[in-house]
Formats: C-alpha cells, sequence, structure tokens
C-alpha cells in the first residue's frame, strides 16, 4: 500500500530500500504532520553511522535533523552513534551497541509521548553486530513497518524485494512511501505505479 496521507501513520518503524533514500526527510515530514494534529512526538533512531565531530561531541546529522523537528535531545534520539561511514556491524568496532538497552529507551519513550517514530539504519537487511539484523531490531519493537522507496532508476527491483523481505520476516508490514531523490528522473510516475502494481 502506498501511504500518501502522513496524519493517519501510528507509532511505527521507518526502514528504506537502501542508505540515502530519505528516511530522515521523510520521517521528519512525518513527525511535522502529528504535531500539526497536537500530538506530543518523539524520535528514535537508536543507531548512526557516519556521524561528525562538532564542538567536541560526535553527533549524527539525521539526529540533528530529528530534534530540529521535536526539540528532543540528540542523545535521547541516538544513544549509538558511530564516525566510520559504514554499516553498523563495521563501524561499531567496540561492540557498544545494545539491543536490550534500545528496547528499553523505546518503551520509556512510549511513556513520554504520544507518537513515537523510530528511524532504523541503512536498509532492512543492514547487519548490527555479527548476530544481529536491523530486521531483527524492527521485529523485536513489534511496531508497523513502513519502507521509504527512493524514486530512481532501479528503485522498482529495490522495492519489491525489500518489501517482500519485510512480509516474510514480520507480519508488521504497513505500507511503503515513494521518495522522489531526483527531480530530474521523468519516469517517477510509471515507477510508483509499476511498484503498486505488484507488491
Amino acid at each position: 500500500m502506498l501511504i500518501k496521507d502522513y496524519s493517519l501513520l501510528p507509532t511505527c518503524f521507518i526502514t528504506a530500500t537502501d542508505t540515502d533514500a530519505g528516511k530522515t526527510y521523510v520521517s521528519c515530514e512525518i513527525l511535522q504532520k502529528w504535531k500539526q494534529q497536537g500530538f506530543t512526538v518523539g524520535a528514535f533512531k537508536p543507531i548512526a553511522s557516519g556521524a561528525i565531530w562538532q564542538a567536541g561531541q560526535l553527533v549524527s546529522e539525521d539526529a540533528m535533523a530529528l530534534a530540529e523537528v521535536t526539540g528532543q535531545p540528540l542523545q535521547e534520539i541516538n544513544p549509538f552513534t558511530f564516525e566510520q561511514p559504514a554499516s553498523p556491524h563495521i563501524a561499531d568496532h567496540k561492540g557498544e551497541f545494545n539491543l536490550k538497552e534500545s528496547l528499553r529507551l523505546f518503551d520509556n519513550m512510549l511513556n513520554q509521548y504520544d507518537r513515537v517514530l523510530v528511524e532504523g539504519v541503512g536498509g532492512w537487511c543492514v547487519p548490527l553486530s555479527a548476530d544481529l539484523m536491523l530486521k531483527d531490531f524492527a521485529v523485536a519493537l513489534n511496531l508497523p513497518v513502513v519502507m521509504v522507496a527512493r524514486i530512481g532508476l532501479g528503485c522498482i527491483n529495490h522495492s519489491l524485494l525489500t518489501i517482500e523481505q519485510i512480509k516474510r520476516d514480520t507480519g508488521l508490514y504497513h505500507g511503503w512511501i515513494a521518495n522522489q531523490i531526483d527531480s530530474a528522473f521523468t519516469d517517477a510516475n510509471a515507477n510508483i505505479q509499476a511498484i503498486l502494481e505488484r507488491e
């Protein structure tokens, strides 16, 4: 199902076809819609790699964008931040990511905010450690899963494969959002329709 009205979305987990599909951009749009409805909102991006140094602190630019909408402290949004722009299982040299702690922090947010948006890292099958993948974390959260499709050349294949895998892994698939990164891509509507007809 193609999701166009973000205001109807519940607390959910946002994944994507791949890195740079625009998860954070779409997440900020969803959070804004929720705020316009009068909800208190929280964002949770537990893992971020490719972070930058700012005022002596390692920070995620994605987390900063989310914080601009929600007003949360960066540490609340993004507790596990890694400098290397790589898959978390590579960037997390010290094995710092903790699944149980992330679930606990998420539960705390549910008690604080009317709506919570959880944003993944990379795509659905990104490894977080030697024995844990992003999809394992998403399933543990037990939230509706929304996929962001980067609309451009190759998006039909990427989108359909990702949707199929999400449906295999969990009954929580909620739908997908089309995000056209390249405004010069002239076949956007045809590609979106092709995904709709085959998902």
